[in-house]
């Protein structure tokens, strides 16, 4: 074989392969998010007091973002709701509790959070079953009370469930 009866996909071997990897593989988008324990989300965040937590509603949003289509997490109330987590806990600490000013302005970053924290969820929680119902035969519904008071253990309890429902 001699070097004229290359073709151009050939001609350089050492090149990345070239593919759009933008777009799911698969009509179940809920099949391209990493599988992990419920009991693990729960464990991390009360290892890292909390840490983790925010950790995983940030990563999930984004991957959330990327895979639905019409509904979208509210990314400006996480980033929010993260700001006045972690200024709310640092100020518990930094301020002098008995002092007047600090008490009002811990009590003003922790409503910021609260509004912030329930914008998200349920903003994530609609997008969530979006990107759950999109591939699946049955319809799933979140439950409203239970995206309050366990977001990310319910949330991904819920990516679990669909994740095994829809590769079988």
């Amino acid at each position: 074989m001699s070097d004229t009866d290359l073709t151009p996909e050939t001609q350089n071997a050492f090149e990345a392969p070239k593919a759009d990897l933008s777009t799911p593989a698969t009509s179940n988008p809920i099949l391209e998010m990493k599988r992990f324990t419920a009991w693990g989300v729960f464990g991390l965040s009360i290892i890292t007091l909390g840490l983790y937590y925010l950790y995983w509603l940030f990563t999930r949003t984004k991957q959330i973002n990327l895979l639905s289509k019409v509904a979208k997490v509210n990314v400006v109330a996480l980033y929010v709701y993260i700001a006045a987590t972690l200024i709310s806990n640092v100020g518990q600490f930094a301020l002098n509790q008995e002092a007047l000013v600090g008490s009002i302005f811990t009590f003003v970053i922790s409503i910021a959070s609260l509004v912030a924290y329930i914008m998200t969820v349920f903003s994530a929680r609609k997008a969530l079953q979006e990107v759950i119902n999109e591939g699946s035969q049955e319809s799933v519904k979140l439950g409203g009370i239970l995206t309050f008071f366990f977001s990310a253990i319910y949330f991904q309890y819920k990516i679990n469930e669909a994740i095994d429902n829809q590769s079988e």
